[in-house]
């Protein structure tokens, strides 16, 4: 295969002055896959197509991935197929069939594939980690679900400043690795969620008070764009592009690798765990002053400090559950003193690791049931994150028999810190400011067993964001910020960007991708132009 230079030029690609776009007009689908040492021609099923696009466009696009790279394209009806399949994370993503999985191991075997899809006009996703709560986030019917999960790289650099993470690893992976060498990277909190999807929407870390989100701490994307050609975007070299992959998502191309900052973490050691509560006395008001106290001016006070307030309901009993974390290995920082002078029936807080305690946050994740997340986003006051809860209890009753039920309005807080440091590089697209700080995040997230029970758990969802978000509205303390990572497939979470930055993606689309392949191709997750599903319960 040759190299970015050669493949650059054998394809035209030249970015001449006053140039809108990335992709010569005349770009050929068929010449860019012979730079990559492809004939078409001597691949029986894509040789016509090289004058036309065909409907069994699938059924010749993995037939030719299965001949250019064999054992890394799984079929239908097969152990693998199925083994691949159920591993998702939720009931939901399982359900789609793609025509076929492929599993490429190089940049290049991406932008094969890409230029294949673009000649059979066949669709595909993308897979990290597969977490996600809806199908056809990072799974597809009848099309080709791409498999990252050979893009395994954890590097750290010779300075320690940095890493070169793939997209196919978990957290717990990273964490893990990393720690050998006294170091971590702004990621993910649950030890099985993948990296690409997490740090292409956002990515909110224990770290994040003192360091930003995780795609604030990304310095370079390796990029596998619609053309097939393989970019290093970054600040320097694609500006724009790099804007638009700090909280875009599945936008703009296929991350085969990120470049990040590390910070150093001794051996991994933090403190954290969890502490839960009955609605006992005074607990749940002390709770949520507690909390809003930490995520107002604990944050910028003590900003080693994390915390994740989760009301739920478990067998019918109303609970609450506080997530704490600490950057240091300190036991019971007085920054927490609020929340650890409120009684709790069991605490996990502890001295360790945080790859250990990313596991602890697996186990209320469980794989294999249904799972739906929605989110909304408020100004941050007692009387709000008050509401929040008493709706949530309020609509309980609705759903409360429903077989393996557990719900919870999990509550964060985007700090001033975190929003100050979305400033820097550049800024990211998510349409936030320092000033508009500190905010109320609610994700709501529910798991049950029995698909008999996905509408009225749909609409119970529906009804707790519409109650909450009027309210902010009727009392000021509206925000439209949607945080992707945790919204369902309901929600327009681009337009939540603000009409600024979502028609600034449009255009950055547009020139990098004109054709519109990763718009109409990977149909799957949250796009440009609207939600992925217009029929909200």
């Amino acid at each position: 295969m040759r190299s970015l230079t050669g493949l650059l030029l054998a394809t035209g690609f030249v970015l001449a002055r006053g140039q809108d776009t990335f992709e010569p007009t005349d770009f050929n689908i068929t010449d860019a896959l012979l730079s990559h040492g492809i004939n078409v021609s001597s691949l029986p099923e894509l040789a016509p197509l090289a004058e036309r696009s065909s409907l069994a466009g699938c059924s010749i696009a993995c037939g030719s991935l299965k001949l250019l790279f064999n054992s890394q394209v799984i079929s239908q009806n097969t152990a693998a197929y199925s083994n691949f399949t159920g591993s998702y994370w939720s009931q939901q993503q399982q359900a789609p069939d793609p025509y076929c999985i492929f599993k490429p191991t190089k940049p290049e075997q991406v932008s094969v594939q890409v230029l294949i899809s673009r000649l059979t006009q066949c669709p595909f996703a993308i897979k990290s980690g597969g977490h996600a709560a809806f199908a056809g986030a990072s799974s597809i019917d009848g099309g080709i679900t791409v498999s990252l999960e050979n893009f395994n790289q954890i590097t750290p650099s010779s300075d320690k400043k940095s890493a070169v993470i793939g997209p196919g690893n978990r957290w717990l992976q990273v964490y893990s690795t990393l720690q050998k060498s006294d170091i971590v990277v702004i990621g993910g909190r649950v030890a099985s969620i993948g990296v690409g999807g997490l740090t292409l929407g956002g990515g909110i870390s224990f770290f994040s008070n003192l360091y930003g989100w995780a795609c604030d701490n990304v310095n370079n994307y390796q990029l596998v764009t619609a053309s097939g050609i393989i970019l290093n975007v970054n600040q320097q070299s694609y500006p724009d592009l790099y804007w638009a992959l700090r909280g875009g998502g599945n936008n703009f191309g296929v991350v085969t690798a990120f470049t990040v900052n590390t910070i150093p973490l001794p051996g991994g050691l933090m403190w954290g765990g969890s502490r839960v509560s009955l609605n006992a006395s005074n607990n749940f008001p002390a709770l949520i002053k507690a909390f809003v106290n930490l995520g107002s001016t604990g944050a910028t006070k003590d900003p080693n400090a994390a915390q994740i307030l989760s009301f739920t309901y478990y067998q019918g009993l109303p609970l609450a559950s506080a997530a704490l974390e600490y950057a240091k290995p300190v036991a019971n920082p007085p920054i927490f003193n609020e929340y650890l002078a409120v009684p709790a029936i069991s605490d996990t807080t502890q001295i360790r690791t945080l790859a250990n305690l990313t596991n602890e946050f697996a186990v209320s994740n469980p794989d294999d049931l249904r799972e739906t997340y929605w989110v909304a986003t408020y100004k941050l006051t007692n009387d709000m994150t008050t509401f929040v809860k008493d709706v949530f209890y309020n609509e309980i009753p609705s759903i409360a028999n429903a077989a393996g039920l557990v719900p919870a309005a999990t509550l964060q807080v985007i700090t001033v810190p975190q929003l100050e440091a979305m400033q820097k590089n550049g800024g990211n697209p998510l349409g936030l400011s320092p000033s508009s700080g500190p905010l109320l995040l609610l994700n709501m997230n529910v798991q049950w067993l029995n698909q008999a029970d996905d509408k009225r758990i749909l609409e119970f969802n529906n009804r707790i964001i519409a109650r909450t978000v009027a309210y902010a509205q009727q009392h000021g303390l509206a925000e439209d910020y949607l945080y992707m990572n945790y919204a369902s497939q309901f929600q327009d979470v681009i337009a939540s960007y603000g009409e600024v930055n979502k028609e600034r993606l449009e255009d950055v689309s547009k020139k990098y991708d004109p054709t519109g392949v990763f718009q109409d191709l990977v149909p799957g997750y949250f796009k440009l132009d609207g939600p992925p599903s217009s029929q909200v319960p």
